[in-house]
């Protein structure tokens, strides 16, 4: 029987703080205002979430206004359902997501049913500000890269990110079904745009990371499409590509994201081409 709980939450910021909710290991974040307070992420389960949110409320000191989700995944969205009654906001392709197999099949994983879940009640395309009372929070979508509904949640004043999954530091990468990979290191210089030396990235997993950290991350999401391109343009195939060439990933990852990869190219149209033997030769 899957164990859910959450850690305490501590500072990271003046008037921000982390909390890691299991079984997932994920960080969910509180932004604490003058007259309000947002969550981001719930969990992954509702009863999670109201878990989270009396925690949130205890901490924050004022009441709780809103509720952000990154993205589709089960251990950001699942607990949303707990926050009845509060203003939530997410990417306009979250409850398309909610819908497929791949959540319900989450879902059923966890012991829940679909119609147990909740979307955000405020979908946007690009941005939207929340207004905590002397504090602003900036939610922005800079395109597709883990999913197609990543946000970010910008904290100007204290100079901090919610990155959700678009960064990792608890381990690689997740690339899924779901990821677009071509695009994501595009999604992530919108995000590093954001960045200047002493900027605080919290990513969805793991402890907070630096630009440093952020740019090579980046860097080696960016160097492995290039490299799987490359191999698919000597008509090397799939099978074959993990021991063709060196990786900034540890086996396991490259091995599974290798076929989603190459598959992605395909839908493309780029497929590797049989080499013809020379004339002569």
């Amino acid at each position: 029987m899957t164990q859910f709980s959450v850690g305490p939450f501590q500072r990271v910021a003046p008037g921000v703080f982390v909390a890691v909710a299991e079984p997932a290991s994920v960080n969910i974040g509180l932004i604490v205002g003058e007259s309000g307070a947002v969550v981001i992420d719930t969990g992954s389960s509702p009863a999670q979430g109201a878990e989270i949110r009396a925690a949130a409320q205890a901490v924050a000191g004022v009441p709780l206004t809103a509720v952000v989700v990154t993205h589709a995944h089960y251990d950001h969205i699942f607990g949303l359902a707990g926050f009845a009654g509060i203003t939530s906001f997410g990417h306009e392709a979250l409850p398309e997501a909610l819908s497929g197999e791949v959540v319900a099949a989450a879902a059923a994983e966890l012991g829940l049913a679909v119609s147990e879940l909740a979307a955000p009640e405020q979908l946007f395309s690009l941005a939207r500000v929340i207004d905590l009372g002397g504090r602003r929070v900036e939610v922005l979508h800079f395109g597709p890269g883990h999913t197609d509904s990543d946000v970010v949640a910008y904290v100007p004043d204290a100079d901090l990110i919610f990155a959700g999954d678009l960064l990792e530091s608890a381990g690689p990468p997740s690339f899924g079904t779901d990821s677009h990979i071509k695009d994501w290191p595009a999604a992530l210089d919108g995000v590093l745009g954001l960045v200047g030396e002493h900027t605080v990235l919290v990513p969805g997993h793991g402890l907070a990371m630096d630009r440093i950290a952020a740019f090579e991350q980046r860097a080696a999401i960016a160097g492995f499409y290039a490299e799987v391109s490359d191999l698919v343009a000597r008509g090397v195939v799939a099978e074959a590509a993990y021991e063709a060439a060196q990786w900034a990933f540890d086996e396991e990852t490259v091995r599974a994201a290798l076929p989603l990869l190459y598959a992605q190219l395909a839908e493309a149209g780029v497929t590797p081409k049989r080499q013809l033997p020379l004339l002569g030769s």
